[in-house]
């Protein structure tokens, strides 16, 4: 997973991948990338999340999650491969908002 590269690369955390959780109706949804300690989650969209109903999809996921108190933080795939610095960046943001110490 070249996300998980960048990470190490950045000397971040190591994060769950595939972790799973419970939506707000019991279902179980499959996120990308878990930072479990800080609860901060990063979900990586596919060209596929550009369609209308796929993009509202992921919305009432991530809104789901904020309303349970999770950051979450959403990537282009597009971006972990052409701007890892800004993605670097604004994950090492949110895990320092979030309690995490270097």
């Amino acid at each position: 997973m070249e996300f998980l590269a960048l990470v190490r690369r950045a000397g971040l955390p190591e994060p769950t991948r595939q972790a799973v959780r419970r939506d707000a109706a019991g279902r179980r949804r499959y996120l990308d990338a878990l930072f479990e300690e800080w609860g901060v989650l990063v979900e990586i969209d596919g060209g596929q999340h550009l369609h209308p109903a796929t993009a509202w999809a992921d919305m009432r996921r991530q809104n789901d999650l904020w309303q349970r108190g999770d950051r979450v933080l959403r990537f282009p795939a597009w971006a972990i491969r052409h701007a890892p610095t800004q993605v670097i960046t604004q994950l090492r943001t949110a895990l320092t908002a979030a309690g995490w110490h270097p």
